[in-house]
């Protein structure tokens, strides 16, 4: 049904475009063709991502048999807009890959956050009005420069990616589609890669006992400081742009503040065995770490709120004075 309507969508702009040979156009109007059909015929308030996504999938490649052409996209349906913020390695064929799946994406704007432009760069920025680089003259750490991208862009839904390392456009889009409405914030879940406790690293074992300090054990190693991950708007206002340049941190906040967090799939990353945190990583990890619990501190008290069932205090008060 939903391959029948895109046919029909397809020769009809086929028809009326021929002129007009650009990969852009013909994504953004399959982007627009299916978020309007499925707006209009999806009843289902909480409805499955595969079914979405299989729906989607079936309506553009029906589209691009009509229209006669074939490109690489994505289809997610969404009321609002969504940006995706990557921060440039050294490496810019990895760059060009990862661009290539954001592509696929019904995205409004994409930061690229870098420090040094390259004219290749500049030649997109320059033809897709969609790119904005962000130029940083001194080296920053990804995550921070991911901040300050992010504070550019006032889309509704954000989606934070790794700039050297390629995820499929088809795993991004469910990130997003978490977002819509659903969860403020979608993590990348690596817990099926976390083995038993033995063998996990020590980074790891962080992020589990954050998360088991402050009452959320059931995200087990999973943490915003695994990319790829998306934020809703409030998400991003309520947390501040700030908060984001230490994702641990900003982890910790959001849990402290009551904030929607599931999950937008897994998207493969490769977890470090407990030999391969280097010291380097570690000890940043560390640090990063002790400022989420200083938050958490704050904000719940010195015990994060678990009862001390084996001291009674209260018998020293007699010793006062």
């Amino acid at each position: 049904m939903d391959h029948s309507a895109g046919l029909k969508d397809g020769i009809e702009w086929r028809g009326s475009s021929a002129d007009d040979n650009r990969p852009d156009s013909l994504r953004e109007i399959i982007h627009r063709k299916w978020n309007q059909r499925f707006l209009e015929t999806n009843r289902a308030s909480n409805t499955d991502w595969k079914l979405v996504q299989a729906r989607g999938k079936s309506y553009s490649e029906g589209f691009m048999q009509g229209a006669g052409r074939h490109i690489n996209i994505s289809p997610v349906p969404l009321r609002n807009h969504a940006a995706a913020v990557v921060c440039a390695g050294t490496n810019e064929a990895s760059l060009q890959e990862v661009l290539l799946q954001l592509a696929a994406l019904p995205l409004q704007e994409v930061v690229i956050v870098l420090g040094k432009p390259s004219e290749w760069l500049f030649a997109l920025a320059r033809n897709d009005p969609k790119t904005v680089i962000a130029y940083l003259p001194e080296k920053v750490e990804p995550d921070i420069g991911r901040a300050l991208g992010a504070k550019l862009t006032g889309a509704d839904m954000i989606l934070f990616v790794d700039g050297e390392k390629t995820v499929p456009a088809d795993q991004l889009a469910r990130f997003i589609w978490e977002c819509e409405g659903k969860s403020d914030i979608a993590l990348n879940d690596v817990s099926g890669q976390m083995g038993l406790f033995h063998q996990r690293g020590e980074i790891d074992r962080f992020h589990e006992f954050l998360n088991t300090s402050l009452n959320r054990g059931d995200l087990k190693i999973n943490s915003l400081s695994n990319l790829p991950f998306a934020v809703s708007r409030n998400a991003f206002d309520t947390l501040g742009a700030a908060a984001f340049a230490i994702p641990v941190k900003a982890h910790a906040l959001a849990i402290l503040k009551g904030l929607r967090i599931g999950f937008g799939g897994s998207a493969g990353v490769r977890r470090f065995a407990r030999n391969e945190d280097t010291e380097q990583k570690w000890r940043k990890a560390a640090g990063d770490h002790a400022e989420a619990w200083r938050e958490a501190m704050s904000a719940r008290g010195s015990r994060l709120q678990f009862a001390d069932t084996q001291r009674n205090r209260s018998v020293l008060g007699e010793w006062e004075g």
